[in-house]
């Protein structure tokens, strides 16, 4: 619910939830190049910190919030790994790419023209992948993958062992920024709400 409630929020704050990142620790840490700036060394708590800081500091630069919610999880076949959801401007994306290269160390394989598939870059060892939302139902699609990152650890036996904070929504789309956001929201949705035909009063 609060992953639905997030998402709804930043669509109607005109923040679309448009690049889908899933980095795959365990692929890094053994078929990763371990280029220069990687922070495979750090801690795995450490680790995934320093990546939403960075993708942080990586909008703050261009003006724009972070609008993110993240998911992380064990599993039998990719191991440590996270997935995120993000608001990244689509003709930016050579920058976001840029800013994943140095995180994981991990150089890329290729980066197609924004929305021309649904992976538009991944990394040589297939550590690390970008997707980008290019249904015409961008909201309906970015609410499945919210609930797909936060159903990852339903498919186990039991929760993963997994240290710090699980699952996570940034603050620019959190529970405090929608009730700061709602006042604004509902005047705005008042201003611009169009009266149905039928149900309109006689002059």
């Amino acid at each position: 619910m609060r992953f639905r409630e997030a998402v709804a929020f930043a669509y109607a704050m005109d923040w679309p939830l448009n690049i889908g990142i899933t980095i795959t620790w365990a692929a890094l840490e053994t078929a990763g190049e371990r280029n220069e700036g990687h922070c495979l060394g750090r801690g795995e708590w450490d680790r995934e910190k320093y990546t939403r800081d960075e993708l942080a500091r990586l909008c703050r630069s261009e003006g724009l919030p972070f609008v993110a919610l993240w998911g992380r999880d064990v599993g039998a076949d990719m191991g440590s790994h996270v997935h995120l959801s993000i608001f990244w401007p689509s003709y930016k994306l050579a920058q976001l790419v840029a800013v994943i290269e140095r995180i994981s160390g991990s150089s890329v394989d290729f980066v197609l023209k924004p929305y021309a598939a649904d992976v538009v870059a991944r990394s040589v060892c297939g550590g690390w992948q970008i997707n980008m939302n290019n249904r015409k139902d961008d909201k309906g699609s970015a609410l499945e993958w919210a609930e797909y990152i936060a159903a990852q650890h339903a498919k186990h036996p039991a929760p993963p062992e997994i240290k710090g904070k699980a699952f996570g929504i940034s603050q620019a789309i959190g529970k405090a920024a929608q009730k700061r956001e709602q006042p604004a929201l509902e005047v705005r949705a008042a201003k611009y709400s169009i009266t149905r035909p039928e149900t309109a009063e006689s002059p």
